[in-house]
């Protein structure tokens, strides 16, 4: 086995996330074209519409984080997420790792600057949500 690396920069953190903002684009565009038609072509509320994207993004990162402990952004730039105890991620630790992140890209990224700073090279929803990410 190969002995991974638990120090990933932030900006390869940053690269991986870009190319997942791209991919949801396609699921944003699937799940709002869906919930127009349903509403028969009708705009739905703002606020719909954002627990709509909000809901659809926490799926999109819960079923890959899950399922294969990581997404396509990260598998291209070789990152994988465990749990702190070698496991697959939890919905909780999923969930507490994605409320983190949305801290992070509301204060555009200066919380990834901890990572500098950690001994042993962790962000904030790394720390609290008991996960680690490594290099594959």
């Amino acid at each position: 086995m190969k002995n991974k690396s638990h120090k990933v920069s932030p900006l390869k953190r940053i690269a991986a996330t870009i190319y997942d903002l791209f991919l949801l684009l396609g699921v944003w565009f699937l799940v709002g074209s869906i919930a127009l038609w349903a509403n028969d072509g009708e705009v739905l509320n703002p606020w719909l519409g954002l627990t709509i994207v909000f809901v659809s993004t926490w799926s999109f990162y819960a079923y890959f984080w899950t399922h294969g402990n990581k997404t396509l952004g990260m598998a291209v730039w070789k990152i994988e997420i465990y749990s702190e105890d070698g496991k697959n991620l939890t919905i909780k630790q999923v969930s507490i790792r994605y409320l983190a992140n949305l801290f992070v890209v509301f204060f555009a990224g200066i919380p990834l600057l901890q990572i500098y700073f950690s001994k042993d090279g962790r962000s904030i929803s790394d720390s609290l949500s008991k996960t680690n990410l490594k290099y594959i």
